[in-house]
């Protein structure tokens, strides 16, 4: 049986209004370490190439970790330990990761809003639901 044009054009127009979910993020780490480094520059304004990359390396190192040491944040970011501490800085600065002293070491941890914040850059948002019918 064919269709009617009234029910034709009404299935057009909700496709219409209706577009398909974007594809999902990719989660290669240079995908997710460029997305990382967009966020450091639109959310918190870090202008300098360099020190973005740095600080989002160290980000994704504390994203696979829970805690690292300098020693381990300058091995990710490949860089000496003045340069890693001096850049582990800057992101307490930002408020993006804590410390804590144990011995002769410096642990540092993402804080609690830079684990929400990076969840949403990583992943992206969540599509909102579709309304019920």
């Amino acid at each position: 049986m064919a269709e009617n044009l009234s029910d034709a054009f009404a299935r057009r127009l909700a496709a219409r209004d209706n577009p398909p979910p974007p594809p999902p993020l990719s989660q290669e780490p240079a995908a997710v370490q460029a997305r990382v480094e967009a966020w450091l520059l639109a959310v918190h304004a870090v202008r300098d190439r360099r020190a973005r990359q740095r600080q989002s390396l160290m980000l994704l190192a504390l994203m696979q970790q829970p805690e690292c040491t300098t020693t381990a944040l300058a091995e990710a970011a490949g860089l000496g330990m003045r340069g890693a501490a001096r850049t582990a800085a800057q992101l307490h600065a930002l408020l993006l990761v804590a410390w804590e002293e144990r011995g002769l070491y410096r642990y540092w941890c993402l804080t609690r809003a830079a684990e929400d914040a990076l969840l949403l850059v990583v992943v992206g948002p969540v599509a909102p639901a579709a309304p019920a019918a």
